[in-house]
Order: C-alpha cells, then structure tokens, then sequence
C-alpha cells in the first residue's frame, strides 16, 4: 500500500507542478482534426507519471525488493518510446514513423533486459518457428510493442479516455498476478495503476492536463510488454489473454489503417476524425449534451469506450487460460466494435447508445 501511495502523490504532485508552470511549449494546440478541446492544456502528463515510477523504483531499491532490479530494468526499455513521445509534446515536430521506430527499439532492449520476446502463441506451428529462431521473435515483439504504442496514443483525445482504458488494464494485469502469485508483475501493475490514477484526477473531466504522446505511447508500451512477461512467466496464461484484453486500442489501429489506406485510398500515417471515439463525441455526446460546459461534454466521450473495453475484459478475465473462449470472444468484440461503428456512420444509432 505504501508503494502506491508513493506512486498516487509523485503523480498528483508533478501534475500539479506542470499545470502551475503554464509554459507555451508543453501546451497542446487546439488546431487539428483530432483536436477536440478550445482551452490551454499542458501535455506532459506522461512525464509525472514517468517520474513517479522512477521514485518508486528507488523505493524499491532503498527496501532491497527482491523484483528491483526488474522493474529498473523495465523502466530503461521505455525509455526511447517515453523520449520520442516526450519529444513530440514539446516540439511538436517528431514524425509518427521516428516514434514507431523508438517504440520498436524500446521492444528490442525489453527482450534483451528482460527476455521479452514472445515466444508462444498458443497456435502450435507458430509456436515451434518462434521457440527456433530468436530474430524472428525478437522481431515479431518489438514489432508488437511498437503497435500497441501507438494505438494506446490512437484511442487518447478525450478526457479519461486512454487513461482509463490504462486503469482497467493494469488492474487487470494486477489482478491476474495476483491469482498466479507473481509479486513482481503484482507490484509493478499496481504501481502504473496508482500512478495513472494520480493523473487521472487532474485529466478527468475538467482535462487540466493531458497525456501527450509521452504518456500514451509509454502506457501503450508497458501494456504490451506486461502481457509479454505475464504469458512467457506462467504457461498456463494462454497467449490470448493479453490480446484480447488490449483488443480495443489494437483494432481501433488495424481498423483505422484499413479505412484509410483501402476504403478511402489515404495515407494510414494522415490522421484523421472519424475514429470511433470521434464519431461517439461529434454524432452522439455533442448533440445530446450541447448545453453543457465544453469540457465536461468532452469527458462524457470517454464512458463509452470504458465500456466497450469492459465487454473485452470481463470474459478475458474470466477466462484467461482458456485460448479457444479467448479467441470466441477476440471474434465477438471485433464484430461488436464494427456493428457499432458503421451504425454510428449511418446515423443508426442503437438506443441503448443514447441513454
């Protein structure tokens, strides 16, 4: 408890810091497709969080934790995809491709700190490829966290919106390790946990600070990375566990570049505002709630992905060393989100959407 204590106040306390400091370079633009916000924001709530998981690590240095090595370990993997993001909030001119790219190599340092490369996919040929050949499934891991870097970074725009995807998926994770006896996952999860809902406060609804790439690509990281370590450290988690559990941000991404690059010939790269999120805030939240204050109209966006992440954790949960229930319902969410999405399109929107 002690632990996540540290984590909550380093958390709160930076982003208090950042929200008072008012500098013009960590403020987000207002201008953009994917802009959905008219007030001043910092974007540097990936940087408190990040800190906040330094201090606790020395925490757990100064208490001679049996796991601190490891969790350092895992600190120092993220590192390049915490810098470009970081980088991007500040600067605002690092491309999405040398992003990726540090997202990739944040992939490859996991697997040679921390044996991070996936191994086992519960798909028996596959399995025997990547159990022979380490570059491949060296590869197929950084490649891998890279992805799921991004798409945490795709789903972010809204009040609470990534971040409490990030709380349902690390409580998940910690609880998890928890059944498996696994300190040093239990330890760690609750730690991002306690730390996230220290910015979770300041985010959600008023949105005094945001993320930034910084926080979103490194959450997206550490989310992939924890299914990683969790499927390669207990064989009886099956490897569609951590998949289906993070099915939303990655569909969202394989969604998204199929839109653009075969239904409307764009660059997958271009952004664009007809996400999911997007499409919920501009043809179901804005209209029903035009009256209100613009930010708490924003945050009311984010309640409707929480669900829709809810209808993949629940069975991943319940189900998580069963591979055949797992991918069931991987299908089931994957038909579930593209229902809703091309309703929502059409203007056909089911009415439990409305309530």
């Amino acid at each position: 408890m002690l632990y996540l204590i540290l984590a909550f106040s380093v958390t709160f306390i930076m982003c208090w810091i950042l929200i008072r400091m008012k500098q013009e370079k960590f403020m987000d633009i207002s201008q953009g497709v994917q802009k959905f916000h008219t007030w001043d924001v910092p974007r540097t709530g990936g940087i408190a969080i990040f800190f906040s998981l330094v201090v606790v690590s020395v925490a757990f240095y100064i208490a001679k934790k049996s796991f601190t090595k490891e969790v350092v370990l895992l600190i120092i993997s993220a590192v390049p995809v915490f810098l470009g993001g970081t980088l991007e909030d500040i600067t605002k001119k690092v491309s999405p491709r040398v992003r990726l790219s540090l997202g990739f190599l944040s992939g490859v340092l996991s697997c040679f700190l921390l044996g991070a490369n996936i191994i086992r996919l519960d798909i028996p040929v596959l399995d025997s490829i990547l159990k022979d050949s380490f570059i491949l499934s060296m590869f197929l891991s950084a490649f891998a966290l890279a992805g799921i870097s991004n798409a945490m970074n795709i789903i972010d725009g809204f009040n609470g919106l990534a971040s409490g995807i990030s709380v349902i998926i690390f409580l998940s994770y910690a609880y998890l390790s928890f059944l498996l006896g696994d300190q040093f996952l239990l330890y760690f999860n609750l730690v991002i946990f306690a730390a996230v809902v220290g910015f979770f406060l300041w985010n959600f609804p008023l949105g005094k600070i945001f993320l930034g790439d910084g926080g979103a690509y490194t959450l997206g990281f550490f989310a992939g990375l924890n299914g990683i370590l969790l499927v390669n450290r207990h064989p009886q988690v099956s490897a569609w566990f951590p998949l289906l559990l993070l099915i939303y941000p990655i569909w969202e991404t394989l969604f998204s570049i199929w839109r653009k690059k075969f239904a409307r010939n764009l660059n997958p790269f271009e952004p664009d505002a007809i996400h999911f999120h997007m499409l919920v805030y501009k043809r179901i939240v804005k209209p029903k709630f035009k009256n209100i204050d613009e930010r708490i109209r924003n945050s009311f966006t984010s309640f409707y992905p929480w669900l829709l992440q809810m209808v993949a954790t629940i069975p991943a949960l319940l189900f998580w060393n069963n591979k055949y229930l797992l991918m069931l319902f991987t299908v089931v969410f994957i038909v579930i989100y593209v229902w809703l999405y091309f309703r929502i399109v059409k203007f056909k929107i089911p009415k439990f959407l409305k309530v």
